[in-house]
């Protein structure tokens, strides 16, 4: 029921998806064509640049899947925020009295969702200070420790230094990559934080199903529109 509505929440979580596998695609190495191989024999760093894609693919997660229940408000309840409110105000009344229902047999729902961690994450990255809490440690192959973050890029190579001049031929430079386990967030590993993130997404559409068959079963639902 209602299928037009639950397509755009649908794409929400499917958009999470996207993302959340770009991510570790990000840090994976690029395929081994003969091309690759070709130029990593001769002396090529390839595939380093995953720092970009990774926390832009982060935010892009943490946003979709905080938009997950606001789009479920409003399709199927009460958005009071005062640039929407015209639009359910209009309404009619039968209608907005169910809405108001979904709304109040939703809060439980929704207000534990937005305290699940990474709520708070994307609150800062797109609030307060622009990016999520994330760092993540590298130890090189020299046995060099790297620590960095969203503003702040690990070197993407180390410099092995060889001071025997008829050995300096030897000399060379060893890519740095990251490993999807070494990503934390507030002090708690970032994979599993976002997965659960997304199954929490995912719990939280299948209870807004159950809620809004009783409450609006085959009834009507008018998409509300802004003024």
């Amino acid at each position: 029921m209602h299928e037009e509505l639950w397509a755009g929440v649908e794409l929400k979580v499917q958009n999470a998806e996207f993302h959340l596998q770009r991510m570790e695609q990000s840090l994976n190495l690029p395929e081994p064509t003969a091309l690759y191989v070709a130029l990593e024999a001769s002396g090529a760093i390839l595939g380093t640049d995953w720092h970009r894609s990774f926390y832009a693919h982060l935010d892009a997660f943490l946003s979709a899947v905080r938009s997950v229940p606001e789009v479920i408000q409003f399709c199927f309840g009460k958005d009071d925020h005062h640039l929407v409110r015209q639009a359910f105000a209009v309404l009619p009344p039968e209608e907005l009295a169910r809405r108001c229902e979904f709304k109040k047999q939703f809060k439980s729902t929704h207000n534990a969702f937005r305290h699940v961690a990474l709520s708070e994450a994307r609150h800062i990255s797109e609030h307060r200070t622009g990016f999520a809490p994330v760092n993540v440690t590298v130890v090189g192959m020299l046995g060099i420790t790297y620590v960095g973050g969203p503003t702040k890029q690990i070197p993407t190579t180390e410099t092995r230094h060889i001071d025997d001049a008829e050995l300096a031929w030897m000399q060379n430079q060893i890519p740095i990559r990251p490993i999807w386990d070494r990503f934390y967030i507030d002090e708690k590993p970032l994979f599993p934080e976002c997965r659960n993130y997304l199954a929490c997404a995912r719990d939280l559409v299948n209870e807004a199903h159950t809620i809004s068959d009783r409450v609006h079963g085959n009834n009507h639902l008018t998409l509300p529109r802004e003024t």
